[in-house]
């Protein structure tokens, strides 16, 4: 393929996954029997897991049959262990396992998918660099050059606010024990919760501002955020001595 794709995958369970997309038709129920299946499944290469160690998302560089730079090599970190990702559909998924066989996807979509080769891949999985959260990425500075920084500072303002409030909806539950019986509390503090990221998300989306804004700044900080993990993937023929498996990283590379 020769090229790097780029996935933007995100997890609520510390586990990033990569299948072949196909698997999905059929579910599987139950926390135990998931639980079950797929331990089973990254044993017999259907399921590569990677254990975040936190929740968070990032960009994942996927590499197929093509070598990764060097500059790119020198400052990622490889992790021990090459395993076996069995693709016989060519439709590789990367995105949080909690998607995996699952009825409904939460945490990816078709922008998930990537086209590969179909048949069976060593896998090697590397941790991209560290990022200094204190330092800004030079490419904020293209980016205040095309959009302007008070316009880049609204946007993100707007972002920050939806997401305080957003959390300020869990203090309900103190609130609401004072009058009602603390899981009559809980569950309504819960719909609250959830309902409220689909609510501000559509009353975001109302506002045509944020929606241009949108369509340039997520694509180009995407496109220039260091990767979080990259997976590089070979096409083997003879699957002799591989075996499927994960790999677990530390907290703080994926925030």
């Amino acid at each position: 393929m020769g090229k790097v794709q780029r996935v933007d995958a995100g997890t609520d369970i510390a586990m990033v996954g990569a299948w072949d997309a196909n698997r999905d038709a059929t579910p599987v129920h139950g926390a135990k029997s998931r639980r079950n299946t797929l331990q089973g499944d990254v044993d017999e290469g259907h399921l590569f897991l990677i254990h975040t160690g936190a929740d968070g998302g990032g960009p994942i560089d996927v590499y197929v049959d093509a070598e990764i730079p060097p500059d790119v090599r020198e400052i990622s970190r490889a992790l021990d262990g090459e395993f076996l990702l069995a693709l016989p559909s060519g439709r590789l998924m990367v995105g949080g396992a909690e998607d995996y066989r699952s009825r409904k996807r939460r945490m990816t979509s078709d922008q998930s998918i990537i086209s590969v080769p179909p048949g069976n891949y060593a896998l090697r999985c590397y941790v991209g660099p560290d990022q200094d959260e204190r330092e800004e990425p030079a490419s904020e500075q293209e980016l205040k050059a095309r959009v302007g920084a008070e316009t880049l500072r609204w946007y993100d303002r707007a972002n920050s606010i939806m997401v305080v409030i957003g959390v300020a909806t869990l203090l309900l539950f103190p609130l609401l024990t004072v009058w009602l019986r603390w899981w009559y509390a809980l569950a309504i503090t819960l719909v609250v919760f959830f309902s409220y990221w689909h609510v501000g998300a559509w009353l975001m989306r109302r506002s045509a501002r944020y929606v241009d804004l949108e369509r340039v700044i997520t694509p180009f900080r995407l496109a220039h955020t260091p990767p979080t993990f990259i997976l590089e993937l070979r096409t083997v023929a003879d699957t002799t001595g591989l075996r499927g498996g994960s790999v677990e990283i530390n907290e703080e590379h994926f925030l």
